[in-house]
């Protein structure tokens, strides 16, 4: 990668927000949100605003977290210390984008409550740091659970810090749930509240139910799930993929993804959301890495969160999608756990209809609803 962007700059390695695929994902997010201001206004909705801005990390390597705002005059005008903020986290591969259909309604509906949108680090649009190296800068090793949690959870402490958020409500969607987690797990005193749309890593891996249905698939199916393997094994991730092939056979399996799978949005909306989505795809590796560290085949977790949430020192709890790949039996194990613990903790499990696995954006606003609700009950 560093020799490609040095013969395509002439021998200047330029910074990220300088590569052309930064520059279209940031349009394209800027369109999104753009067009969900549009359906705000069209909806009667009360003002939202929304700030742009990244968040500096006050590090040698110059690392930052990209960062939408959203308020309402109500809480802008306020005078007192406000409720704690709710902060939002994408899933993997994913950024702010993703969230078009979610931060200003959400923002309306609480009105006393910021509202923050963030992108990762080595995600969306916040700096893409060498993943190895920085975990190894820290003293850890990259290849370990702890290690590759640790990537995500310091920085987020560092954004919150930087922020003067003395304690916020954390909801995460799919491996942002899983980080908010772990964050909640280091840093119980910062965390008012979990929310956990769709957590990977919830149950403990069934290997024998795993092979009776590898048993009974057809043919076809097995070959796929062994060459999903074969990736796996290899060390490869979905970007990594993305980034091997041309740019019109990227953008053809991109354009397939979001057209076939979100067929509820719009099709302005679509346009640039797949834009967005293949465009942080193409920028360079970073927090994608932590695939393989959290994860085994399977998007099971090496250290399932079904041993871990029952000991955080807060409320947490689940929605999933009515046609979630991710088993709703989960996050009703881990509720089950914490009642016959009769453990001193709330903890809902909510489902939302005509949604899966994207749920924000299958059914913004079921999930609207669900989220806000939740928050108002703190």
């Amino acid at each position: 990668m560093a020799s490609f962007l040095t013969n395509l700059f002439g021998g200047v390695t330029p910074s990220l927000r300088d590569l052309p695929y930064y520059q279209n994902a940031l349009q394209a997010e800027s369109s999104l949100f753009s067009l969900a201001k549009k359906q705000h206004a069209a909806a009667a909705g009360s003002p939202v605003s929304l700030n742009v801005y990244d968040v500096p990390l006050n590090d040698s390597d110059e690392n930052f977290i990209h960062t939408i705002e959203a308020e309402t005059s109500s809480t802008a005008a306020m005078t007192t210390k406000s409720d704690p903020p709710l902060v939002i986290m994408h899933g993997y591969g994913n950024g702010i984008g993703y969230l078009f259909r979610n931060l200003m309604p959400i923002a309306e509906a609480l009105k006393t409550r910021k509202v923050f949108g963030i992108d990762m680090l080595g995600f969306g649009l916040s700096s893409r740091p060498d993943f190895f190296k920085t975990i190894k800068a820290a003293g850890e090793d990259p290849s370990t659970v702890s290690g590759a949690e640790n990537f995500f959870v310091e920085s987020l402490e560092k954004w919150r810090s930087e922020q003067k958020i003395d304690k916020m409500v954390l909801c995460g969607h799919s491996m942002g749930g899983y980080l908010s987690c772990a964050y909640a797990a280091k840093y119980p005193e910062r965390v008012s509240s979990l929310i956990l749309l769709s957590p990977v890593g919830v149950p403990k891996p069934d290997e024998e139910a795993r092979a009776e249905r590898l048993k009974k698939a057809p043919m076809r199916f097995k070959m796929l799930i062994g060459l999903a393997g074969s990736f796996w094994n290899a060390g490869a991730t979905p970007m990594s993929v993305l980034r091997m092939l041309p740019e019109g056979r990227g953008k053809a399996l991109v354009d397939g993804y979001v057209f076939n799978r979100l067929r509820s949005l719009g099709e302005e909306e679509k346009v640039n959301l797949s834009s967005y989505f293949y465009s942080i795809g193409c920028l360079p590796g970073s927090g994608e890495w932590c695939l393989h560290p959290i994860l085994s085949v399977g998007a099971m977790a090496k250290q399932p969160l079904v041993d871990r949430i029952p000991d955080l020192k807060t409320d947490v709890h689940f929605i999933y999608g009515k046609h979630d790949w991710m088993d709703v039996s989960g996050g009703l194990e881990v509720q089950s756990i914490i009642r016959s613990r009769r453990l001193n903790k709330n903890c809902e499990v909510k489902v939302v209809q005509d949604a899966g696995h994207l749920l924000n954006l299958e059914n913004p606003a079921g999930t609207n609803s669900v989220i806000t609700s939740l928050v108002r009950e703190l």
